[in-house]
């Protein structure tokens, strides 16, 4: 096979295409996500053994809510979009300050927090990098994204049905891209009973939508700490279940540092 000079990330690679290095691309994907305050970066391997079949769906009760079952379309098989995906990058972005959930309005099209700017940032530079490289590469979407979080090894789902991370609790927001850059491993799904006996979601949920084994969705979203409208252009949403994880929960220092910053910024 005929060698050629490549550029992936801005590192000149003297190579034949289908045997660029995996970990050299790894680390220049962790590099950009870092660049971007990005703290988890995953990689999932795909092939038939990484889809959900509905009849495994159960693996990911995360996905469930009291009086609905899943709806398995939009649980998007990753090789319906780019059949010839490889590999399913997830990035995770820890929320700034576990106490606060706040979405700002960009545009009347585009409304997200801070955390989810900068993960579209961050994966439009991937995909930008990944393409440069001679791979193909677009975002993944979800809305379960989750699920694959899970399969990725990254945590577990917990008991408040949110995506558990082991470093980092339930603080984290989600992205994903599909490449079909062959980088990526399959791993032991983390049982989604990680969370042990443990109940501080359900004890600190205002509306007491969490039960030993599902969330009412209805009390969940009518909970009046969601959909506070705080600026014209930007909303908060409750975050008892997340402050309250032990799993990644910040130091007393770090709680003292963002009290001490949200002092500064209030009026």
């Amino acid at each position: 096979m005929t060698l050629q000079s490549i550029n992936i990330f801005g590192r000149r690679i003297i190579t034949s295409m289908p045997d660029v290095r995996p970990e050299n691309v790894k680390e220049d994907i962790a590099a950009i996500a870092s660049k971007y305050g990005i703290e988890v970066v995953g990689f999932l391997g795909l092939d038939e053994r990484t889809k959900i079949p509905a009849e495994e769906m159960g693996l990911l009760r995360g996905v469930k809510w009291k009086d609905s079952e899943v709806d398995v379309s939009k649980v998007h098989d990753p090789l319906d979009i780019m059949p010839a995906a490889r590999t399913m990058i997830i990035l995770g972005k820890r929320l700034l300050d576990d106490s606060q959930d706040i979405y700002y309005r960009a545009s009347d099209d585009y409304t997200a927090s801070v955390e989810m700017m900068l993960l579209d940032i961050a994966s439009a530079k991937i995909v930008a990098g990944l393409k440069k490289g001679g791979f193909e590469a677009e975002e993944y979407t979800s809305y379960y994204l989750k699920a694959w979080a899970a399969l990725a090894g990254l945590g577990w789902i917990g008991r408040s049905r949110m995506f558990v991370s082991k470093a980092h609790g339930p603080r984290l927001r989600l992205h994903g891209i599909l490449t079909d850059a062959d980088i990526g491993e399959l791993h032991a799904v983390i049982p989604d009973d990680s969370c042990g006996r443990c109940t501080e979601c359900m004890k600190a949920c205002p509306a007491g939508a969490i039960s030993g084994d599902e969330v009412d969705r209805k009390k969940c979203g009518a909970c009046p700490l969601n959909h506070r409208k705080i600026s014209e252009n930007a909303l908060a949403y409750c975050t008892a279940c997340t402050a309250s994880c032990p799993v990644g929960r910040p130091s007393r220092h770090e709680h003292a540092v963002q009290a001490v910053s949200r002092q500064q910024i209030t009026p």
